[in-house]
């Protein structure tokens, strides 16, 4: 089938509906719950997992069945650090073969990861222009600020 693949049914409801097309009342629900990362994810890459993965859930755009996709996000985030930070220590051009300045290697990782970070990103909405295509309910407040914020609102 050509074009681009589907939206989900739940990210065109969380968008409004604005194409008003029939949305697939049918469409399979994965269960949710806690997703555990791999065992072997360390540094930048489980940084990234602990700061994202609990708030996909959180909004309830993440189940079980995106594991793999969350991975591969992740770990293209901690490529993207690992050859940001060695372009920074060695700059753009460093020193070829021959002798002869050449483009660091690493920024072509650093493009590589971004767009790998951009397709399973925005399948999320992990970017400020995904997110804008999305609407979610409004949270419930609890504690004693949340009188204070009823009362003035």
């Amino acid at each position: 089938m050509p074009g681009p693949p589907r939206t989900p049914t739940k990210l065109d409801k969380l968008r409004g509906n604005p194409s008003k097309k029939k949305l697939n009342e049918a469409e399979p629900e994965p269960a949710t719950g806690a997703l555990a990362p791999p065992g072997d994810f360390e540094g930048e890459a489980l940084a990234e997992w602990n700061r994202v993965v609990p708030e996909l859930l959180r909004l309830g755009l993440a189940t079980v069945v995106d594991r793999a996709y969350l991975i591969a996000y992740c770990s293209a985030w901690s490529s993207f650090e690992e050859a940001r930070l060695a372009m920074a220590e060695r700059g753009p051009l460093v020193e070829g073969r021959d002798g002869n300045l050449v483009k660091n290697p690493a920024a072509q990782i650093m493009r590589d990861s971004a767009d790998m970070m951009i397709k399973f990103g925005s399948r999320f909405g992990l970017s400020p222009s995904d997110r804008t295509r999305l609407s979610v309910a409004p949270q419930e407040r609890e504690g004693p600020d949340a009188q204070v914020l009823s009362l003035l609102s």
